[in-house]
C-alpha cells in the first residue's frame, strides 16, 4: 500500500496566508504541472470554492479540460507565449487570455482573433532577465507596435517573471526596477499596460515589494518555496507507505545499492517500495544550487517517519526501494510510513484528499 497523500486543509492555510500578503488584490493560482502535482481539477474546484476565480495554465489542454469542467466564468491565462497557430486556436476557443512574449506571437495572435473576427485578451510579457519568452527591455518599440497596428488584440495586462527571488536580493531588484522601466515606458507612449503583475512566489513572501495589481503564486501554495522554508507557509504532500519486510543486519553489512552504508552495529532495517522513481529524494530545484550546497545536499541526512518517530534513510535512496533504520522503533510488516514529498516530483502512486 503506497499513495500521495494532498490535505487541503495545509493548502487552504496556505492559501490564507497568500491572500494576507495580497492585501487585497487579485491572486492568480498556477495550476501548471497539474497545480503542481496536487491535481488539477481537484486543485481547481477546491480553490474556486475558496475564492479563487483566476487561474494560470501553461498547456492548452489544461484550459479545455477546465471549460470542459464547468470552468466557464473564471478568468484563465496562459502563462506561456506561443506563435504555434493550433495551439493560439484552441485557447482562444477557450476564451483565455494569451500571453505575446514577441513580435511574432503577437501577430500570429492577432492573425487568428481576426480570421475569427473577434478581439483576442492578451497579457503582455517583458523578459527582465529570465530569458524564457519576454520582450526584452530594448524592444519596447515593438509592445507598442502591438497597441499600434494589431486591432484584434485587446491588452489586458503586462506582466514579468523573475529568475532568482529565493536566493537574490540584489537581483531580483533589478529586475523588478527594468519591469518598472517598462510599464513606465509604455504609459509614457500613451498606452495603458492594463493589470501589471509578477509571476513569483518567492518575491512575494521575501520581500516587502510593490504588489502592483496581482499576485501570480505557485510553489506557495504548496509550500515549497526554494530556499529556506517561511513561517507562513506550511509543506503539502507526503507519501504513505507500508512497511515491505523487517530484517536484522548484523555489524558490518552493507545496506543499499551505490553509495552503500555499512553498519557500524546490529541494525534493524524496514524496507519501503518508494524510491526516486516516485518522487522521494528527489530536489526539483538541485540544478540552481552551487556546487557547495549541492556538496551538503548530498550529505544530508534524510528520514522517513513511523509511529511519529524519526527512521533515517541509510544508503542510497533506490529506484523503487529505500530502507530505513528502525532498531529503536517497535513496527512490523504492514504498519505505515510517511515519506515528505514534494507532489510536482510524484508518479505512480494514487493520490489520497483528506
Amino acid at each position: 500500500m503506497k499513495n500521495l497523500v494532498i490535505d487541503l486543509r495545509v493548502v487552504r492555510n496556505n492559501l490564507r496566508a497568500i491572500k494576507d500578503r495580497a492585501e487585497g488584490v487579485t491572486v492568480f493560482a498556477d495550476l501548471s504541472a497539474n497545480a503542481g502535482g496536487m491535481g488539477l481539477l481537484t486543485t481547481a474546484s477546491f480553490l474556486r470554492d475558496e475564492g479563487i476565480k483566476n487561474f494560470i495554465v501553461s498547456d492548452p489542454g489544461d484550459a479545455k479540460v477546465l471549460r470542459m469542467n464547468k470552468f466557464d466564468k473564471e478568468r484563465i491565462m496562459m502563462l506561456r507565449s506561443t506563435a504555434d497557430p493550433n495551439e493560439i486556436a484552441r485557447l482562444l476557443s477557450c476564451g483565455v487570455i494569451c500571453t505575446a512574449g514577441s513580435y511574432d506571437a503577437a501577430v500570429a495572435i492577432n492573425g487568428i482573433a481576426e480570421t475569427h473576427n473577434i478581439v483576442a485578451d492578451i497579457q503582455v510579457k517583458i523578459d527582465t532577465g529570465l530569458g524564457r519568452y519576454g520582450f526584452k527591455i530594448a524592444e519596447l518599440d515593438k509592445v507598442a507596435a502591438i497597441y499600434r497596428y494589431m486591432s484584434s488584440l485587446s491588452v489586458v495586462g503586462t506582466f514579468t517573471t523573475l529568475s532568482a527571488s529565493w536566493r537574490n536580493k540584489k537581483q531580483t531588484f533589478a529586475q523588478l526596477d527594468k519591469f518598472n522601466y517598462a510599464l513606465d515606458r509604455i504609459i509614457e507612449m500613451g498606452f495603458e499596460p492594463g493589470a501589471a503583475h509578477i509571476v513569483d512566489s518567492a518575491a512575494l513572501f521575501k520581500y516587502n515589494i510593490d504588489l502592483m495589481d496581482a499576485v501570480c503564486v505557485d510553489t506557495a501554495l504548496t509550500g515549497r518555496i526554494p530556499g529556506k522554508d517561511i513561517k507562513a507557509l506550511s509543506r503539502v504532500g507526503f507519501i504513505e507507505a507500508g512497511i515491505e519486510e523487517v530484517v536484522w543486519h548484523p555489524k558490518g553489512s552493507t545496506i543499499g545499492a551505490e553509495r552503500g552504508f555499512v553498519t557500524k552495529a546490529p541494525t534493524k532495517i524496514a524496507v519501503l517500495s518508494v524510491g526516486y522513481y516516485h518522487g522521494f529524494g528527489v530536489d526539483r530545484h538541485i540544478v540552481e544550487k552551487s556546487l557547495f550546497d549541492i556538496a551538503r545536499w548530498r550529505r544530508r541526512k534524510t528520514y522517513v517517519k513511523i509511529h511519529n518517530q524519526r527512521a533515517r534513510v541509510l544508503g542510497s535512496v533506490g529506484l523503487l526501494h529505500t530502507m530505513v533504520d528502525v532498531t529503536n522503533i517497535a513496527c512490523t510488516v504492514g504498519d505505515i510510513a510517511t515519506l515528505d514529498v514534494d507532489p510536482v516530483n510524484v508518479k505512480g502512486l494514487p493520490v489520497e484528499y483528506r
